[in-house]
């Protein structure tokens, strides 16, 4: 796939710096404690154009991380079926080495859309994260019923993939939101 003008491409050196309060897990068995962390990280983005039927971006990162290194590739696609069907894939892979341990914390999903009306849609997502060994989906309605007000109905759910059989749930919320705009 060529390069056209509309398509972007990103080269970016982070310095950082961070305090943590409290240990965190970035990978199975790898747990970052408490403490003051610097970091200089240098990433690669191709951003494709939106216009195009296939689009989405690409991204290389590598660096240090809290104590080690972190390697990292992305890409996030979206495939226009139809006016009104998007296909999103997304695949983040993740690999770190530290003091503390060396893991992969990748994260593999997809996004399906479907466009009712130009006010009106509905989504789904469904994620797998490595690091949990967990499964999420969420299904989203969203309808702008006035201009600059909405209403959002929203089932997600969590689950476990370790063990046997069908995943076992984790959690599960449904969610109803409305928001109207009032003008002065």
């Amino acid at each position: 796939m060529e390069l056209t003008s509309s398509d972007q491409l990103n080269v970016e050196i982070t310095d950082a710096f961070e305090h943590l309060d409290t240990p965190f897990a970035v990978a199975r068995g790898v747990t970052i404690p408490v403490g003051d962390y610097h970091f200089t990280q240098a990433r690669m983005s191709w951003f494709m154009s939106a216009s195009r039927r296939v689009s989405g971006f690409f991204s290389l990162a590598a660096g240090e991380f809290y104590g080690g290194s972190l390697a990292e590739i992305s890409w996030r696609g979206r495939v226009e079926l139809s006016p009104s069907l998007s296909f999103e894939p997304q695949l983040s892979l993740n690999h770190v080495e530290t003091p503390y341990g060396a893991g992969d914390s990748n994260v593999v999903g997809a996004r399906l859309t479907y466009t009712l009306t130009p006010r009106m849609f509905v989504g789904a997502l469904v994620q797998f994260q490595s690091a949990t060994k967990s499964a999420s989906s969420n299904l989203r309605f969203r309808w702008e019923y006035q201009p600059g007000s909405e209403m959002f109905v929203v089932y997600s759910d969590g689950r476990d993939t370790l063990g046997r059989g069908f995943p076992a749930i984790l959690n599960r919320s449904i969610v109803l939101k409305l928001t109207k705009l009032i003008q002065f």
